[in-house]
Formats: C-alpha cells, structure tokens, sequence
C-alpha cells in the first residue's frame, strides 16, 4: 500500500500525489453503505441529543435531569459497539481486506468484546499519555509561565498527535496475539515498532488531527466526524503497522527520508 515518495515514474505516466491518503478514502467510499454505518456509529460513539443537554446542563439547567442521566447510561452501552467496530476496521487493513466491516446483530457481541478490549488497551497507552502531557504543560505553562488555564487546550493536539500512533501499534499487537495487559503496558516493545515506522505513523495521525478539526467544526458533527476519522486512520494504521513488523521496504516517508 505504501509507495516511496521518490518513486521513479514511466514515460508518460501521471504523478499521483498523496496515494496513501487516497486509498484510505477509496476503501471506505467503496462500499455503498459507507455513509449510514458511520453515521449509525457515529451515533453510538457519542449520543448528538447528549451534546445538546450536556452544555445547558453544565451552565445550570436543571430540568430534566434525569433525562441527562439516562442518555450518558445509554450512550455508555453502546459506546463499546462503536469502538468495537473501529477494531474491526484496524484488522481489516492490517490483514489487507480492504471493506468495510458490517452491522448486524451476529456481530455484536465481538464488537462488545474488542470495544472493551480497545478501551483497555486506550488507558494506558493514549489517555494515560495524553493526561501526563497536559499536567505537564499545566505545571509549565500555567503554573510558573503564568499563562491563563483556559489555554490549556491548546497542548492537547500536541500530545494526541504522539499518543494516537502509539495506541494503535499496541492495538495492532492484540490483532498479532499479543495478550491484552503485555498490548497495554508493555511501552517498550510499542515504542519499538512505532519508532521503526514513526514518520509514516505520525504523518497519518497529523492529518486524523487537521481531518477532525475541519469536520468537528460544527460542533454537532463531533460524533460521526470521531468515528469517521477514527476509521479512516485505521485504514492507515493496519498497513504502517504491518510493515513495521515485516520490516519490508517501500514506506510512504521512510525513516532515513528528509521527511522524518
């Protein structure tokens, strides 16, 4: 899937820029229903009549309370199914099947299992990252730069940019029969193979966080443009990983390149 950047070209062929990002489009374009399984998990990623109840709620709405509650336990259970489909995303593109994967109830209980599987792996390998980075910067910038608390976010892509590459290699490894504690904490082995593949990593994870930005612009969009992105940076993810363990060459942007 990964073409060098310096690929020698035929007489008369044209130049086709940025074919890696191509493919990740064309795998999920390709199937015809491609727009209501993301909308559908987009959904159960994240409910959009929580984001509406949730602001109001935070500046002091108080009817309706328990409305509020019953959609963050709803929003809960089905949080999983959505995560679990992402994974099945992943092993898709690592394994080189190129579609995407169905919604039906006989899959459900898998997407239950890997969700949680994924969930797991994601504390310790992206949230517990993320969380030290921003603490970090707080005691940096905040406490003894004096810059404002609410500024506070502006680390967070910074950060997501290095952790979001790094949990998917831990994932991956589950996907190899990697046990779920050795994915979760094992950093050194995850750091290994991100490293062997770092420019290729980080070049797909920095375009999920301009990709998100433009379409969570809406803010309403939050849900399906996550769970949009989060596919289509898998089909990304499963390929960069699998060369990374093969050790084959041909990268996008090689690691001895001027790119890395």
């Amino acid at each position: 899937m990964h073409y060098r950047i310096d690929s020698p070209r035929g007489k008369g062929e044209k130049l086709c820029y940025f074919r890696d990002i191509r493919t990740g489009f064309a795998t999920l374009f390709a199937d015809r229903f491609w727009f209501p399984k993301i909308v559908l998990g987009g959904l159960l990623l994240i409910n959009p009549v929580l984001l509406l109840v949730l602001p109001k709620s935070i500046g002091g709405w108080t009817q309706h309370q328990s409305l509020l509650l019953g959609l963050l336990i709803t929003n809960v259970c089905s949080f999983w199914l959505a995560l679990g489909f992402t994974y099945e995303v992943l092993r898709r593109a690592r394994f080189g099947r190129e579609q995407l994967p169905e919604w039906s109830g006989r899959v459900l209980r898998q997407y239950l299992r890997e969700g949680a599987v994924k969930f797991t792996i994601s504390l310790t390998t992206l949230l517990l990252p993320l969380f030290a980075w921003v603490a970090t910067c707080y005691g940096l910038f905040v406490r003894l730069l004096g810059l404002p608390v609410n500024l506070l976010s502006l680390f967070i892509p910074f950060g997501s940019w290095l952790a979001v590459p790094f949990c998917a290699v831990a994932c991956c490894r589950w996907l190899d029969g990697a046990a779920v504690s050795a994915c979760a904490l094992d950093y050194r082995e995850n750091f290994r193979l991100f490293w062997n593949k770092r420019a290729d990593f980080l070049i797909a994870s920095a375009f999920l966080g301009g990709l998100n930005a433009i379409l969570m612009s809406f803010f309403y969009t939050i849900p399906f443009a996550l769970f949009f992105g989060l596919c289509l940076v898998d089909t990304w993810f499963g390929p960069i990983y699998a060369s990374a363990v093969e050790k084959k060459p041909g990268s996008f942007a090689p690691a001895d390149s001027p790119a890395s």
